[in-house]
C-alpha cells in the first residue's frame, strides 16, 4: 500500500524543516541577540534616558516598528535558507544573519535624530525626519538590487570593503569603546572577553554561550557596584505595557520637508549598506550557501520600508559574518528563535533588559563586531591597499569629532552652526577643516577610497572620473557643505580643486597610453 502524495509531501516538509535546526543555532541566537539588542539598548539609552524623549515615542512607536520589520526579515531569511536546503537537498544550510543596521543606528541617532531634536526641541519632528531618512534609504537598498552587477564590474571591491571597515571602526568600535570606558568598572572586562571570543571560537565555559557569559559578567559587575538596582527594574516594570504597531505614513511625509540637509548622509550610507549585503552574500557563497543576490537586496529594502512605515527610523540589513555562524554549526533556526525577543518589543520589555544589563555592557558586542569586520577586511586586502582604509577614515573621524563638539556646545545652548568659529581658529583648532571634511563624510569617504585604489591600480582614467564626481558633488553641496545648495560660494574652491585633480589624472592616463599608440 502506497502513501498518498499529500502525506509524502508532509513528510518531506517536516524533514526539511528539521534540517533548519541544529545545536549551533543556540550559540548563534545568543550572538545575534547580543548584537541586535546592543543597538536597541543604545536607542533606548539615547532617546528615552539621555534625550528624555516621551516613552510613547521610544517604546510605543520606534520599538514596535523595529519589531515588525525585523520579524518580517527574520522569517523571510529563514525561508530563504529553507528553500535553498530543499533545492539543493542539503541539511547544512546556514541562514544569513539579519537585523537593524549597526552603522545606521549610530549615524541616524547622532547625526540626524538627536541634532534635529536639539535644534527644534520637538522629539516627534526629529523622529519623523528619521522615518523619512529610513523610507528613502529603503529605495536606495532596492535600487542596489538592479545596479549591483554594474558596481561589482566597475568599482574596485577593495575600495568598497575598505570604506566599510573605516565606518565600522569609527561608528561601532571607537564610539562604542568610549561608552564602555565611560563606566570601566562594569563594562571593560566584558569588552576584553568579547575581544577574546573573536579568536577563541569555543565556549570559554562549557555549555554557556560566550555572548551569555559576557552579558552575565557585565550584569553582575553592574549590580555589585550599584550602577543598577531595584529602582531601575521598578521603572521598567512601570513602563511595561502593550504597544501595538501602527502605520505612520503621514509622519514620513512630514519628515520630507526637513530631509534635504541629510541626503548626503542617507544615500552614501545606504549605498554602503547594500554593498555590505553584497559582501555578505558573496561570503555565504564561498561557504557553499549561494543565495540569490537580487532577491536578498530587495528583501533588505522591503524590510527597511516596512520598518519605516510602522515607526522605526532605523534601516535593516543582512549582517556580514555568515561564515562564522556556518563554522559554529548554525542553520536557520536561530532566526526563528529571534522572533521571541522581537515580540517582546511590543511590550516595552527591552527597558527591563537595560535595567538588568546596562547598555555600556551590551554595547561591547558592537565594539567587537566593528573590530572583527575591520580585521576581516584587512586580511582580505592586498598589502598596499590598506591605505584605502586610512584615507576613508579621514572624513569619518572629522564627522565624529564635530559631532562631539556639537554635543559639548549643546550644554551651553549653542552649536557649530551658530557659534563664532573664530575663537576656535584663534586657539589653533582647525575647526573649518574639520567641518569641511565632516560634511557629506560618508560620500567623500567612499569616493576617496575608490580614488586611491584606482591610483594604486594605475587606473588614472578611473581616478579622473572619480575626481569629476567629487567636483560635481561639491558643486551641489553634497559634500563639504552643511546643506545642499547649487554652486555655493564657499564650495567653488572644492569644485575647481577636484577639476584640476581630474585634469592631472587624465594627463597621466594619456601619458601612460601614449607609448601604446605610437
Amino acid at each position: 500500500m502506497h502513501s498518498s502524495p499529500s502525506k509524502q509531501n508532509r513528510v518531506v516538509l517536516r524533514s526539511s524543516l528539521k534540517n533548519c535546526f541544529a545545536a549551533g543555532d543556540i550559540g548563534a541566537f545568543f550572538g545575534i541577540f547580543g548584537d541586535v539588542f546592543s543597538k536597541i539598548a543604545v536607542i533606548i539609552g539615547v532617546l528615552l534616558l539621555s534625550e528624555q524623549m516621551p516613552k510613547d515615542l521610544a517604546l510605543g512607536r520606534i520599538l514596535p516598528g523595529i519589531a515588525v520589520g525585523s520579524m518580517l526579515g527574520s522569517f523571510l531569511y529563514f525561508r530563504e535558507a529553507y528553500l535553498l536546503g530543499v533545492k539543493e537537498h542539503r541539511n547544512d544550510v546556514t541562514a544569513l544573519p539579519f537585523g537593524v543596521g549597526s552603522t545606521q543606528v549610530f549615524t541616524w541617532l547622532f547625526i540626524i535624530i538627536v541634532p534635529v531634536h536639539r535644534q527644534t526641541g520637538d522629539p516627534y519632528l526629529a523622529w519623523s525626519v528619521g522615518l523619512a531618512a529610513c523610507f528613502i534609504g529603503s529605495f536606495v537598498e532596492i535600487a542596489g538590487a538592479f545596479v549591483s552587477r554594474f558596481i561589482k564590474r566597475y568599482i574596485p571591491q577593495s575600495a568598497l570593503i575598505a570604506n566599510m571597515a573605516a565606518a565600522a571602526v569609527v561608528w561601532l568600535s571607537f564610539n562604542g569603546a568610549v561608552n564602555v570606558f565611560n563606566k570601566p568598572h562594569i563594562a571593560v572586562l566584558s569588552l576584553f572577553i568579547a575581544f577574546l571570543t573573536i579568536f577563541y571560537r569555543k565556549n570559554i565555559i562549557p555549555f554557556i554561550p560566550n555572548a551569555l557569559l559576557i552579558l552575565a559578567i557585565g550584569a553582575v559587575s553592574s549590580w555589585l557596584t550599584k550602577e543598577t538596582g531595584v529602582q531601575h527594574i521598578q521603572y521598567a516594570v512601570q513602563n511595561a505595557g502593550v504597544y501595538p504597531p501602527s502605520l505612520y505614513l503621514s509622519d514620513i511625509i512630514a519628515g520630507f520637508r526637513h530631509i534635504r540637509p541629510y541626503l548626503s548622509i542617507i544615500i552614501p550610507l545606504q549605498i554602503g549598506n547594500f554593498l555590505t549585503t553584497i559582501q555578505a552574500v558573496e561570503s555565504a557563497e564561498l561557504a557553499q550557501d549561494a543565495y540569490p543576490l537580487r532577491r536578498v537586496l530587495i528583501i533588505d529594502g522591503i524590510t527597511t520600508l516596512v520598518s519605516a512605515l510602522f515607526g522605526s527610523p532605523f534601516p535593516t540589513t543582512v549582517y556580514y559574518g555568515h561564515s562564522g555562524w556556518k563554522r559554529s554549526g548554525a542553520r536557520g533556526g536561530y532566526l526563528l528563535f529571534m522572533l521571541i525577543p522581537y515580540a517582546l518589543l511590543f511590550l516595552g520589555l527591552p527597558l527591563l533588559i537595560t535595567a538588568v544589563i546596562p547598555f555600556e555592557v551590551i554595547i561591547v558586542f558592537l565594539v567587537a563586531v566593528g573590530l572583527a569586520v575591520s580585521m576581516d577586511v584587512q586580511n582580505n586586502l592586498k598589502v598596499d591597499y590598506s591605505i584605502a582604509v586610512a584615507v576613508s577614515l579621514l572624513p569619518l573621524i572629522a564627522q565624529y569629532i564635530t559631532s562631539l563638539i556639537d554635543n559639548i556646545l549643546h550644554i551651553f545652548n549653542s552649536s557649530l552652526q551658530t557659534i563664532d568659529i573664530g575663537a576656535f581658529q584663534a586657539s589653533g583648532v582647525a575647526i573649518t577643516g574639520l567641518l569641511y571634511l565632516s560634511y557629506g563624510a560618508f560620500a567623500s569617504s567612499l569616493l576617496y577610497s575608490i580614488w586611491i585604489i584606482y591610483v594604486l591600480q594605475k587606473n588614472y582614467l578611473g581616478s579622473g572620473i572619480i575626481a569629476l564626481v567629487l567636483a560635481g558633488l561639491s558643486a551641489i553641496g553634497f559634500i563639504h557643505q552643511h546643506t545642499i545648495s547649487l554652486f555655493s560660494h564657499d564650495n567653488i574652491k572644492f569644485v575647481l580643486l577636484y577639476v584640476l585633480l581630474a585634469f592631472l589624472c587624465f594627463m597621466l592616463y594619456w601619458k601612460a597610453k601614449k607609448p601604446s599608440l605610437s
